[in-house]
C-alpha cells in the first residue's frame, strides 16, 4: 500500500510592500499566512495574500507606524 503525504509546497504567497520595496514570504499553513499578514500590516506594511496559483484572496491595509524588518 503506498501513502502518499501531504504536500509541503507553499500554498500561500504574501507580498509585503511599503510603498518603495516588496518582499515575499510563503507559507503552507493558512491560518499561519493569515496571522503574518496581520503582523506585517500591524507594523505599518501592506500585504496582499495570494494563492499558489496567482489568485489575489485578500489584502491587509497598513497599520500603525512602520519599522524595520
Amino acid at each position: 500500500m503506498n501513502r502518499r503525504l501531504p504536500s509541503t509546497s507553499p500554498t500561500i504567497l504574501l507580498r509585503i510592500s511599503d510603498g518603495t520595496f516588496h518582499m515575499h514570504r510563503s507559507f503552507c499553513d493558512f491560518g499561519q499566512a493569515s496571522r503574518s499578514a496581520e503582523a506585517y500590516a500591524a507594523a505599518g506594511f501592506n500585504v496582499a495574500m495570494i494563492s499558489a496559483t496567482g489568485r489575489y484572496l485578500m489584502g491587509f491595509e497598513p497599520r500603525g507606524r512602520r519599522i524595520a524588518v
